[in-house]
């Protein structure tokens, strides 16, 4: 059995405090809530990341303490609750793919299990 191990540089942002969106990721929230056409999925991400964690919706999808990765707590709730206000996908699978698409790895083992990462998304 030879374990393949792959090299990641993270930086770990747990202990950063947490800043308030910039007027720049409030005009680019502005325009995805209205539809239009706006930057890449990874980016929108970042955003809705920011946005839940400032509304108080951390029980829904949220960063993990070490900044690395982020996990959907409730899926049924990401669905209804985050995913119709701020993508155009309206099922789990559709963002899963998405994920996908931008090379997200799935975290499968250990205390991390069932959240998301990349190495560049930070």
């Amino acid at each position: 059995d030879q374990r393949q191990y792959v090299k990641h540089s993270y930086t770990d942002r747990s202990n950063d405090l947490f800043e308030n969106l910039t007027e720049s990721d409030e005009n680019t929230l502005r325009l995805y809530r209205e539809d239009s056409v706006g930057g890449t999925f990874p980016i929108k991400l970042q955003i809705v990341l920011k946005v839940v964690e400032k509304i108080g919706q951390q029980h829904i999808v949220s960063w993990l303490p070490h900044g690395r990765a982020f996990m959907i707590h409730r899926p049924r709730e990401f669905e209804d609750e985050v995913m119709g206000k701020y993508f155009k996908q309206t099922k789990l699978t559709s963002f899963q793919r998405q994920l996908n698409l931008y090379d997200f790895q799935r975290i499968t083992h250990g205390r991390d299990a069932g959240s998301y990462y990349h190495e560049l998304f930070l």
